[in-house]
């Protein structure tokens, strides 16, 4: 080779990286490792291997050996290490002997049709022996333990042509399911019955559903519904109530989502069988048998897939696949069961036509180097229209590009999820979300950003906003060897008393505190020095009143290290955090209730300007003049006013502005009133609802009950047959039958001396008769 051919080849070689690094996945390609088996029946052969299972320490693969009616154990490098079972069918007595460990009834621990294999968290495993319909538990050793199932199928525990199962290590329940019923039926430790379910939400029936697998992290339920091409995730839950967002299928397991159709392109299957899961980097393995491959897929909990994968929906981003048609390494001939081994970090596949067991190294090790998700994910309320969130920062390897930002989305309620902010561009773990409903509940999730993409979105969490009568969102770092620095947000009900300043103090034992310092009225940190490196000090903090100190907020705790340094940073916020005049009350009304006095009522501003209302100012006008101070500050949270000694038959016209440490804000709505020496003013009476034929009868009050002599009449069209008393507003009226269905809106009308009001009001009239066929 000269040498011009050489550097144009290793150019190109280079190129080839290059774009092989610029396109990689998440993940790196997975290698294949070694292979165990060729057609045969001695100890390194296989006949049609069906599931693959490994043992709880990643040292032994236990292979489902179908046609051999056995099961044959290798060691974690592929080495033969022992096999037990041999062919009996117990409906035939054909072959049955006392041949196993364990076994005292001819054909225990001998197989007709073997088919899958599970294993539960104490190290038992699980065989489906499908054609002598039961389930065989076995110990690691392989000595038979105890079965379960029925060949008859008028009762629960018929298990015909049963295929895959599962085990919820919660629980201990045992999941199997029924290609011939079209089921998945659920055992309890023992192997009774519990129930079973055919449908994801009452409508959507399973077509041969096939293998099945259980991400006992997070109660995640993955089904094979093979005859249907597709995947069903469902959630396990304690109890009948199923979470927002899924669909009950049956008391403890709610449908949460399916992906998948006919086909060979991404995320497409033809046949789909087994099924592994890694659930430390929520990796599904599915074995698209009839396509002769294993997709991957990423499981996350939000809407963003991470960078180099593709959604297929919501929560399920494709990855990559292994394999293609053939008999070479790496090629599958029908791949049936699979299975993920943690603690190796391998993937082993039953090849099952090609009749051996491949093992493949995943290198799960992030190649493009995305951050890890944020943890620890925390909510507390600051006032009605404030939350914080607060989050740990993820622990990652110093070859990942640090993170530069954050993602955060948030929804209402059972609403869908909507981005907060699409990248906060600080290293602050911590936000605040303002000008919220403190009816509404929020929840939250939160993913890390860094220059190689987004990870994966945390945990959720959920609050709703309140008032707050402690300090609130209490944070300890340490920043030296010797020195903790605390920061904390003011109590958002003070109960119209002013804050003078903060207690800070340390727990002495749980629930004891000592004040070991004070801060004024406006400072929320505080420097605590003197400390012992490597020595954990937990704080709280006390807002101090007029009445004396708040209750302790919730604790923070800190530990002081050699290499400490401040990395305290202040929160990011929804908008500018700072506190400003409240907007203006509203709703303000005012009722003269006799020739003398007018009270008045109004409702707390919607945003309080992220400080607690301390009172209200009330202005005042008489007739047209201009309006002038009745009250500079009423130094309570008390929305109502009486306001006496006034003269009849002038107009009184108010306003109303809020008062929080900022200063005040914009008045309120105007609103009038007259006083008058006879104040006619009926009390509202609203809407009305009577069955037809019963009596609605009501007296109308007067506001003032000091006016006599009011005459009362109806006007404007009040229904045929009512009646009111002139002299005591007593009404009454007995619906007809022909009134059922209808409304009526008509006048009450109080006269006195010149005088009067009216109040409109709307009848509804049921109808109760129901017609007879």
């Amino acid at each position: 080779m000269n040498s011009q051919t050489l550097i144009k080849k290793t150019i190109f070689s280079l190129l080839f990286v290059l774009c092989i690094v610029s396109l990689q996945t998440v993940y790196a390609e997975p290698e294949f490792a070694f292979k165990y088996g060729t057609t045969g029946t001695g100890n390194s052969n296989l006949n049609n291997p069906t599931d693959v299972i490994v043992d709880k320490n990643g040292k032994n693969i236990y292979v489902v050996d179908n046609n051999n009616d056995r099961i044959l154990v290798l060691e974690n490098d592929g080495d033969y290490d022992f096999k037990y079972g041999t062919f009996c069918d117990i409906a035939e007595i054909q072959n049955c002997n006392d041949n196993a460990d364990g076994a005292n009834v001819d054909g225990d621990g001998q197989f007709n049709n073997p088919i899958s294999i599970a294993r539960d968290a104490l190290g038992k495993f699980f065989v489906v022996d499908s054609d002598n319909f039961r389930v065989q538990i076995f110990d690691d050793d392989g000595e038979f333990q105890s079965k379960f199932g029925s060949s008859n199928s008028a009762i629960d525990e018929y298990l015909g042509s049963a295929k895959g199962i599962t085990i919820q290590e919660s629980s201990n329940n045992i999941l199997v399911s029924n290609t011939e019923s079209d089921l998945i039926s659920v055992f309890d430790s023992t192997g009774d019955f519990l129930f079973e379910f055919d449908s994801f939400d009452g409508n959507d029936d399973f077509s041969n559903p096939s293998n099945m697998i259980i991400d006992n992290s997070n109660e995640m339920l993955f089904v094979s519904d093979s005859g249907n091409d597709r995947i069903v995730i469902f959630e396990l839950v304690t109890g009948t109530t199923c979470p927002s967002g899924t669909v009950k299928s049956v008391s403890g397991v709610c449908y949460v989502k399916e992906f998948g159709s006919t086909g060979a392109d991404e995320g497409e299957f033809n046949d789909p069988t087994g099924l592994a899961y890694d659930s430390t980097n929520d990796l599904l393995f599915v074995a698209d048998s009839d396509n002769d491959r294993i997709q991957i897929f990423k499981i996350i909990d939000g809407t963003t897939c991470p960078s180099g994968t593709e959604e297929i929906v919501d929560g399920v981003c494709y990855v990559e696949e292994i394999g293609s048609t053939g008999s070479g390494n790496g090629q599958f001939n029908t791949p049936v069961g699979i299975a993920y081994d943690s603690t190796n970090d391998l993937l082993f596949v039953a090849d099952s036509d090609n009749d051996r067991i491949q093992a493949f190294e995943l290198n799960s090790e992030p190649a493009v180097l995305i951050p890890s998700k944020p943890e620890n994910l925390k909510a507390s309320p600051i006032s009605p229209t404030s939350i914080i969130i607060s989050w740990d920062k993820p622990v990652m390897a110093e070859s990942i590009p640090s993170i530069s930002g954050y993602k955060i989305e948030y929804k209402v309620g059972s609403g869908d999820y909507t981005v907060l902010t699409e990248n906060t561009a600080s290293t602050s773990s911590s936000f605040i979300h303002q000008g919220l409903d403190s009816s509404e509940t929020y929840f939250y999730r939160v993913y890390s950003i860094n220059s190689e993409g987004t990870s994966t979105s945390s945990s959720s969490v959920s609050i709703k906003p309140q008032h707050t009568t402690t300090p609130t969102a209490l944070t300890a770092t340490a920043i030296s060897p010797n020195q903790i620095k605390l920061k904390w947000l003011p109590p958002s009900e003070t109960f119209g008393q002013s804050i003078s300043g903060y207690e800070v103090k340390r727990e002495v034992i749980p629930g004891v505190y000592d004040t070991v310092g004070n801060t004024d009225s406006k400072t929320t940190s505080f420097i605590v020095s003197g400390l012992t490196t490597d020595k954990t000090y937990s704080y709280a903090i006390s807002a101090v009143i007029g009445f004396g100190t708040t209750g302790e907020s919730i604790s923070a705790s800190a530990t002081p290290k050699e290499d400490s340094t401040d990395t305290s940073e202040e929160p990011i916020t929804s908008s500018s955090v700072q506190i400003t005049v409240s907007t203006p009350p509203i709703k303000l009304t005012a009722s003269a209730v006799s020739s003398t006095q007018i009270n008045l009522a109004w409702s707390s501003p919607v945003e309080d300007g992220n400080s607690p209302i301390t009172g209200y100012k009330i202005e005042v006008k008489k007739d047209d003049n201009a309006f002038t101070e009745l009250v500079s500050d009423s130094k309570s949270t008390t929305k109502t006013y009486s306001h006496t000694n006034l003269i009849k038959d002038s107009k009184y016209t108010y306003r109303v502005s809020a008062i929080n440490s900022a200063g005040v804000s914009e008045p309120s709505n105007e609103f009038s009133a007259i006083p008058r020496s006879n104040n006619v003013q009926i009390s509202p009476i609203g809407k009305l609802t009577i069955d037809e034929g019963k009596l609605l009868s009501f007296t109308v009050k007067l506001i003032d009950n000091s006016v006599k002599d009011a005459v009362f009449t109806l006007e404007n069209n009040p229904p045929a047959g009512a009646k009111i008393i002139s002299n005591t507003g007593m009404f009454s009226w007995t619906p007809s039958s022909s009134d059922g269905g209808k409304t009526y809106t008509f006048d009450i009308t109080a006269k006195k001396d010149g005088i009067s009001d009216k109040q409109t009001i709307t009848i509804t009239v049921n109808d109760s008769l129901i017609s007879q066929p």
